[in-house]
Order: C-alpha cells, then sequence, then structure tokens
C-alpha cells in the first residue's frame, strides 16, 4: 500500500511539473510587445504626472484620475516597464475589467509566454477577482480572489503600503473609462520613495551604491563649493576605485555611473538608501564639465545612468522630448544635447553588458573629456522650433536622421561606445 501511494505521488509529481506548465506557457503573445516610445506618448505621461504631481496635491483631500482606455493601456506600457513583462492590455467595460499581461518565460520545452487574464469588478474600497487564467489554466475567481486579499492583508503589515493603500478610495470602471479616487498626504511621497528602494534594490546594490556615493563626495571635498570641474577627474578616480575592488564589473559601473547621475541631479543617495530625513535633495557643490559644458556632462551621465539600470529606452526619448520643449520655449533644439543623450545611452548599454570589464578599465584610465565623449561641439545647437523645422525638420524625416547617423558613426568609432 506504501509502495502504491509513493508511485501515486510521484506520478502526480511528474504530471504536474509536466502539464501545468505545458498548459500554462504559450508559443505566442497575448499582447505584442510595445514600440519605441513615441514623442507624444512621452508628452502625455508627463503632462499627466505634472497634472497629478503628488507634491502640489492639497493635503487629505480626495482627487481623481480619469482615464480612457487608451489612456490606460497607454500609461501602463509605458511606464510600467518591468523587465519580463512584454505588453500589458486593458479593456473598460461599466463595472469591470479585463486585464492581459504577456511575460516572457525563461527558455523552456514549453512555450516562450506566460499570459494571464484577469477578471476585474468593482467592489467596496477596491476591486475584486472574478477570474483567473495562466494560459490555458483556469483558476477559480474565488480561489485567486482569496489568495490576493491574504497577500493583501498580510502585506498591510508593512506601514507604507498599508498607508499607501488607505490613501485609495475607490476604483470605478465604465465604458471606456477608468476613476482612481485617492487622498494624498505629503509625507507619503518619502515614504514612496524609501519603501521603492528597499524593493527595487537588493540590499547588496544598496551598500555599493551607497559606498560609491561617499567615495564620490570624497574625491568632491578637494574642490572649493560652487566649482566647475572636468568630469574626468572625477571618473578615473571613481573607477579605479571600482577596478580596485575586483567581483562584477557591471554591478560596479552601474553603481558608479549612478552615483554621479545622483550628484548631476541634486539627489543624496545617502538619505535615499538610508532613509535619512523627509526630503532626498539637496544642491551640488561642485558641478562637472565635459568638453567645457555641464549640460553635456548631465545628459551624458543621466542617460547612462539610466540606460545602465534597466532603461535604455526611456533615457532616448527623454532626451528627445528634452530637446524639442526646448525648441519650443527654452535654449532651443540641440543635436549636442542629443548626442551626449545617445552616447551616455549607448555607454550604460555596455557598461552593464559583455564589454563591462573593458568599459571599466578604459573609464579609470580615461585622462581627458575626449577619453568619454567625442567633442560634439560642431553640430547645430540652439536652434528655436522655427529654425529646427526648416533646417532640419520633422523630427524623424530625412533630413533629422541624416543628422542622428553622422553622430552614431562617430559613436560607433570612438573606443568607449563602440
Amino acid at each position: 500500500m506504501r509502495r502504491f501511494l509513493a508511485w501515486s505521488l510521484a506520478l502526480l509529481l511528474l504530471l504536474g511539473v509536466t502539464v501545468l506548465p505545458w498548459m500554462m506557457l504559450d508559443d505566442a503573445p497575448a499582447v505584442e510587445p510595445v514600440g519605441e516610445f513615441g514623442r507624444k506618448d512621452l508628452a502625455w505621461i508627463k503632462s499627466l504626472f505634472q497634472k497629478h504631481d503628488p507634491r502640489r496635491q492639497t493635503p487629505d483631500v480626495v482627487h481623481s484620475i480619469r482615464l480612457d482606455e487608451s489612456e490606460l493601456n497607454r500609461l501602463l506600457n509605458y511606464t510600467v516597464e518591468l523587465r519580463r513583462v512584454t505588453g500589458i492590455a486593458a479593456e473598460l467595460t461599466p463595472g469591470s475589467a479585463t486585464l492581459t499581461a504577456t511575460l516572457a518565460a525563461p527558455r523552456n520545452p514549453f512555450g516562450a509566454y506566460l499570459n494571464v487574464t484577469a477578471e476585474v469588478a468593482e467592489a467596496p474600497g477596491g476591486i475584486r477577482i472574478e477570474s483567473l487564467q495562466l494560459g490555458s489554466l483556469p483558476v477559480p475567481g474565488v480561489l485567486a480572489d482569496w489568495i490576493a486579499r491574504r497577500v493583501h492583508a498580510r502585506l498591510r503589515r508593512d506601514e507604507t503600503y498599508a498607508a499607501l493603500a488607505d490613501a485609495f478610495h475607490r476604483v470605478n470602471f465604465d465604458e471606456n473609462q477608468a476613476t482612481l479616487d485617492y487622498r494624498w498626504r505629503p509625507e507619503l511621497l518619502t515614504e514612496i520613495e524609501q519603501k521603492s528602494v528597499e524593493i527595487l534594490i537588493p540590499p547588496a546594490d544598496q551598500a555599493r551604491m551607497l559606498d560609491y556615493a561617499q567615495y564620490l563626495d570624497g574625491l568632491l571635498k578637494r574642490y572649493r563649493e560652487g566649482r566647475t570641474v572636468p568630469l574626468v577627474q572625477v571618473v578615473a578616480p571613481l573607477f579605479e576605485h571600482a577596478r580596485r575592488a575586483g567581483g562584477d564589473p557591471r554591478e560596479h559601473n552601474r553603481a558608479a555611473l549612478t552615483a554621479i547621475a545622483a550628484h548631476l541631479s541634486g539627489i543624496s543617495l545617502a538619505k535615499l538608501l538610508e532613509g535619512e530625513g523627509r526630503s532626498i535633495r539637496r544642491g551640488p557643490h561642485v558641478l562637472l564639465s565635459l568638453h567645457g559644458r555641464r549640460d553635456f556632462a548631465e545628459h551624458f551621465i543621466i542617460s547612462a545612468a539610466l540606460s545602465a539600470n534597466g532603461g535604455s529606452r526611456l533615457a532616448n526619448a527623454i532626451g528627445l522630448i528634452k530637446e524639442e520643449e526646448d525648441a519650443n520655449r527654452g535654449s532651443g533644439f540641440s543635436f549636442t544635447d542629443l548626442a551626449a543623450n545617445r552616447a551616455g545611452v549607448r555607454l550604460g548599454d555596455r557598461a552593464t553588458g559583455e564589454p563591462a570589464a573593458r568599459v571599466l578599465q578604459h573609464l579609470a584610465a580615461a585622462r581627458s573629456d575626449d577619453a568619454l565623449l567625442p567633442d560634439f561641439r560642431d553640430l547645430p545647437e540652439f536652434m528655436a522650433q522655427a529654425e529646427f523645422d526648416r533646417r532640419f525638420g520633422p523630427v524623424g524625416g530625412p533630413r533629422y536622421l541624416a543628422v542622428i547617423a553622422r553622430i552614431d558613426a562617430r559613436l560607433a568609432a570612438h573606443p568607449l561606445t563602440r
């Protein structure tokens, strides 16, 4: 009898590891991967966040965000950039919504994608799961909703999660429209920033980033406050510190680039990573330049850090929309800044990819601006919108793409970004 039970259990386990993956995984995605960031997409997302910027919200007043179906899908796909999620789609109907997500599966013999479809409905204080399907495997809605509620109850033990959950009052689904009502409290912003660090950055990476931020602060203390210093004078010793540390060059490159980008952005990594104080902002006491330009250093390093942390598509798009905004009402459209952005994206990709060790060695040995970035000051810059349109417009047109091709060719020939 025991032998029969043992064989039965073994058979069930065998069926579980073969039949379940076969039912759950598919060869084709249910939601096609999104394309490149469009200028209109990013401009819309930026305007949405500016409208609902929590720093500008009146505390303890109920606010509403209303999105139609296409806006919700655009927001989901362009702001929720999870590494294995290739696409998300929502279909809205009165009182309910159908949410579908496609995740890329690791290499296996059963299928390349996990397609998840959930039917959710309005409920007091939130939503409830009506049904759930993993590929072709149905999960009873009652079971899925029970699991979700148990997870929610467990997560509420965390003060930040509980405060954020309590801030959301109601979700309403209508034909082609979703409305979220929320009550904002100013202290939530700091709590969310610090909790995001805990969730998204492993402790080892946090310690590494903090080490590089502290080492960078030590390098900058040599200079008087308000001075502008060539970027290479901090890059070389910082990456020499990385070279001496040993270990995975990709992780050291990512941490070092993040530390410099945080400094240029006026963000205190110590306050962010260690939860010190209510604000993570601080003004950089020493400024950095590249080819004599502070804006070049900012575009180059911040794009590199974004790319190194998984956002190369976002970094390129942000660079483009920034230049278009400058053309409309700022300093003018500059191919020079756009070139620095593109160089930074290439650097971030290579610093965390196969050439990571070579990139680290190059940066540690850098002694001049030319070792970091080609001199793009011969490119057209500071063009008002009318001048840009006359000479190179529109964005994506042949004359514009010809300049981009020249930029990319020079980057492809540079030892750091080729």
